[in-house]
């Protein structure tokens, strides 16, 4: 089905909505393939952004929620646990440059004791 916008969803439908296994293309490139339910992304799907940003993982109500992987273009990426969006919980954090941060997070922000490992070149 293609949108007024040019926006294009292929996959299974229920009710007149998106629901089942689809794939989404955004006006700008970006896409989403996996699980939806009304017309959301919920259950295990990937994000790919135009330049080449993504996010594989669990989605509810058409946010990360669960465990994931993302990764930007710059190359950092985080793998762990999410809630509503936010990187919640268990996780571990690359930096661009290698450095690396593993453990608790809040709302996106580190949380508790940090230990990081950085790497000299």
């Amino acid at each position: 089905m293609k949108w007024a916008d040019g926006a294009i969803y292929q996959g299974e439908w229920k009710d007149n909505r998106a629901f089942g296994h689809g794939v989404f293309v955004h006006v700008d490139g970006d896409v989403y393939e996996g699980d939806w339910a009304y017309d959301k992304a919920n259950g295990h799907g990937k994000y790919t952004h135009g330049n080449g940003a993504m996010y594989e993982g669990y989605w509810k109500e058409d946010v990360q929620h669960g465990s994931g992987k993302e990764i930007w273009a710059d190359g950092a990426r985080y793998e762990g646990e999410y809630s509503y969006g936010k990187k919640h919980g268990k996780g571990l954090y690359e930096w661009n440059d290698k450095s690396k941060y593993t453990g608790q997070w809040e709302e996106n922000n580190i949380s508790g004791i940090v230990l990081s490992n950085y790497i000299h070149q």
